[in-house]
């Protein structure tokens, strides 16, 4: 198997992993697991907890090659934290204490990487 596709499945399985266990973050503690923000609007996201932020902004971040390479490299998920940090961070300051609150959290989201240099 090639270097590529391995990595292709390494990714493959840690982002199927977050999708169907999903209610285990709570119980497990584990940072990247129960994101359920992808499709959620402004409003939605001011008033979600953090873990469901960090673990929705983990899955954004992992969409970047750079940080995915990373994180294959590493043999860590936990190499993507502080940029799932850095993004719920952004994504939270940009939606602000109001208004907007209908706008995709999404759009927010890819703004914020562009703005950060990923």
């Amino acid at each position: 198997m090639s270097y590529s596709n391995m990595k292709s499945l390494f990714v493959l399985v840690v982002l199927g992993s977050l999708l169907i266990y999903p209610t285990s973050s709570v119980a497990n503690g584990k940072w990247y697991e129960g994101g359920s923000l992808h499709k959620a609007s402004v409003s939605e996201w001011r008033s979600a907890p953090y873990g469901n932020k960090l673990a929705t902004a983990g899955d954004w971040a992992l969409i970047n090659d750079a940080i995915k390479d990373k994180v294959i490299k590493s043999g860590s998920i936990d190499t993507a934290k502080p940029y799932a940090a850095k993004l719920a961070a952004c994504v939270s300051k940009a939606a602000g204490p109001s208004g907007y609150d209908n706008a995709k959290v999404s759009e927010l989201a890819a703004t914020c990487q562009i703005l950060l240099g990923w």
